[in-house]
């Protein structure tokens, strides 16, 4: 939006500068030489902020597909790695990757972006929920801090039929921090979800600023939780710690034996899908023992 709007004021502003010094050339307007001078000089700025913008716009077009790719092998890897530890059906998986926003202006409430997802197509398509900290599964995730597991089909199905009148006086861990609509909205679209959050421990303080997630079919939560699987999804956040917090520490895990076999799995599957070496490097580190 605020690309749009530069571009559009830079494009009033030439519009109105060509205008008046084509009005001044047709004698219809003479606002003297000291007027004409300035919106020359205006007309030259305009046509090199516009190029530079432009340049600039190209450039940022450019790192976020580069990003964009990155997420995408690195998100397609823990699919297939939690495909090959619990046998499920592709088809029937989704990861995605989310950054905390906090708006820097005052009153606004802090949000999850997604990052990117992958996901088959039968999978169904996103739900337009705004998540933030504390709704949903992600939201839960985020807020304590903790893997956060829920077979939500069978939540849902816990709540049972429910009209708008009766969503305030359920509990709140029925409501997950969602307005009835939006329960409305998402009922019946996922089965199993957990959510791992991504904690920045390069300052003096560890702060949450993120999570991926992963979902699947109703009635799989055993098999998402285990700890082949946890694995996985910890050793990927580790890597998008690394991208999405270049400063971030490299700490190990408590959990070393889990989080090897993690990054090995993601390591043989980054491979499988023809990734580089260096960006396999980049995401994981070559120079880490438990990833060889």
């Amino acid at each position: 939006m605020r690309r749009l709007v530069v571009d559009v004021g830079l494009a009033v502003l030439a519009a109105g500068a060509g205008a008046a010094l084509g009005l001044e050339r047709a004698g219809v307007w003479d606002g003297g030489r000291g007027a004409v001078a300035a919106l020359v000089v205006l007309t030259a700025v305009l046509a090199v902020v516009t190029t530079a913008v432009q340049a600039v716009g190209r450039w940022r077009a450019g790192r976020r597909a580069a990003h964009r790719d990155v997420l995408d092998d690195l998100l397609h890897a823990v699919l297939w790695s939690v495909v090959d530890a619990t046998g499920l059906d592709p088809r029937e998986l989704a990861v995605a990757a989310y950054r905390l926003h906090r708006p820097a202006w005052p009153g606004r409430a802090a949000r999850l972006l997604r990052l990117h997802r992958v996901r088959a197509g039968r999978r169904p398509a996103a739900s337009g929920t705004v998540w933030a900290p504390g709704k949903g599964v992600v939201g839960r995730c985020v807020a304590e801090g903790e893997v956060v597991a829920v077979d939500v089909a069978a939540a849902d199905a816990a709540v049972g039929e429910v009209d708008a009148s009766g969503w305030p006086d359920l509990p709140p861990e029925a409501r997950q921090g969602l307005t009835f609509e939006e329960h409305r909205r998402l009922r019946g679209k996922y089965g199993a979800v957990v959510a791992v959050p991504l904690v920045d421990d390069s300052g003096p303080v560890s702060a949450v600023v993120g999570c991926l997630a992963l979902d699947g079919p109703a009635g799989a939560l055993p098999r998402l939780t285990d700890p082949a699987v946890l694995g996985v999804l910890e050793a990927a956040g580790r890597a998008l710690r690394r991208l999405e917090v270049p400063a971030v520490s490299t700490a190990r895990a408590v959990a070393r034996d889990v989080e090897g076999a993690g990054l090995r799995s993601l390591r043989a599957q980054l491979h499988r899908l023809g990734v580089p070496a260096e960006r396999v490097r980049a995401l994981i580190g070559a120079g880490d023992p438990a990833g060889d």
